[in-house]
């Protein structure tokens, strides 16, 4: 496959100086902060622990790749048995392609000429299954296909309950019907997002909403099986209701994609447990006050995302000391007893709460092993939101 890191970076946009050798220490100068650390034993083990889930329940791996966007990652993916990857974006799907990932699902409606032009070589190449929810978007897809005297496959998204895009699986059919019946598309199944699930309060819950993700997603399949169209694909799962499906339910692909890294977010959801988070964010303090002190890693660099049991973030091997807030460049941490002996100049790794939007803020992580840096990974698709 192609890749990105022969061309250098600008050595001012990223945290690990252009000259330095590997493996260095955390607290080497050559590492600048704020930088996202991952660590890549957990990391593989993330890789192939998904892998196997998917194997045993039957079904195919198709990971999200907004949740790392990295050549790096999505290698390690496809080794380990992906059938291909999920992207968001149009952005996104251009760059796995030019890497030389051939089969892409682009889970997202592509509106608008300028993106519909910017997909013609994937549809081309066929390598590429687009989504919609609606009669206007696959139009504007069967517009494409005629020009370019192609077909495309075209998944039918599906609402199971979280109420943000999809059909409902009784309309399932008869909308099914129409855009199969537009020149130049086929419609090979149907696509979930069950997103609802972080919204359970416990484990029996999680399991709920991944067995309506399920019965819907099969009602939806015999509306389009009583129009005569073939279902081949029902795509469902995320990292939180994937270990809950099988292809029992009638799903063929699993789509999870946090559980690369995982964030505190897929630990209150009973989907990792803490020694599988694989990234945090090398920080460093930057001043001290009476019980606070604050870092250089603010809303630019981890963000606004939040949780009731986790503020802004936690710091790794410090459960008692909390944000109290933040701002673009700065994180002010109210210190439990324990952390008072922190001075400015030490360094502080957080655990994320969104790790997919990190991934859209830095350009260049960093791997460790037995905490040194030995690795520099590129965020290829970083940013790509078009």
């Amino acid at each position: 496959m192609g890749t990105s890191t022969d061309v250098p970076l600008d050595p001012s946009l990223v945290a690990l100086a252009a000259t330095a050798s590997l493996p260095i220490d955390l607290n080497d100068e050559a590492l600048d902060t704020p930088a996202i650390l991952v660590d890549l034993d957990i990391l593989d083990a993330n890789i192939e622990g998904m892998a196997g889930v998917a194997r045993r329940a039957g079904v195919a791996l198709r990971p999200h790749a907004k949740s790392h966007k990295s050549f790096y990652v999505a290698d390690k993916q496809l080794a380990a048995g992906a059938v291909g990857l999920c992207v968001a974006t149009v952005g996104e799907a251009e760059a796995m392609w030019q890497h030389g990932v051939g089969d892409i699902l682009l889970a997202y409606s592509v509106v608008g000429e300028r993106k519909l032009e910017r997909l013609r070589p994937l549809v081309d190449a066929e390598v590429v299954t687009l989504v919609t929810d609606s009669i206007e978007v696959a139009e504007g897809y069967s517009r494409l296909a005629r020009l370019m005297n192609r077909r495309i496959p075209v998944l039918l998204e599906i609402d199971t309950g979280m109420h943000r895009v999809g059909v409902s699986p009784e309309d399932a059919g008869a909308v099914g019907a129409t855009i199969a019946a537009l020149p130049g598309l086929e419609v090979r199944g149907i696509l979930t997002h069950a997103g609802h699930a972080h919204d359970a309060t416990d484990q029996l819950g999680i399991a709920l909403v991944a067995r309506q993700e399920a019965r819907e997603m099969q009602a939806a399949r015999e509306g389009l099986e009583a129009q005569g169209i073939e279902v081949s694909v029902v795509s469902a799962g995320s990292t939180i209701t994937t270990p809950y499906l099988s292809a029992a339910d009638g799903i063929t692909e699993v789509r999870p994609g946090t559980y690369v890294y995982n964030d505190l977010r897929t630990l209150s959801c009973f989907a990792c447990t803490p020694d599988q988070i694989a990234a945090t964010m090398l920080a460093t303090v930057v001043s001290r006050g009476p019980g606070r002190a604050t870092i250089n890693a603010g809303s630019k660099s981890i963000t606004t995302s939040r949780m009731t049991d986790y503020g802004f973030g936690r710091l790794l091997g410090s459960p008692g000391t909390s944000f109290s807030r933040l701002s673009e460049e700065h994180g002010v941490l109210s210190l439990a007893p324990e952390d008072e002996e922190l001075r400015v100049g030490d360094r502080v790794r957080v655990l994320p709460i969104h790790i997919c939007v990190w991934m859209d803020l830095q350009r260049e992580i960093y791997g460790i092993r037995e905490g040194r840096v030995v690795e520099r990974i590129r965020v290829d698709a970083m940013r790509r939101s078009l």
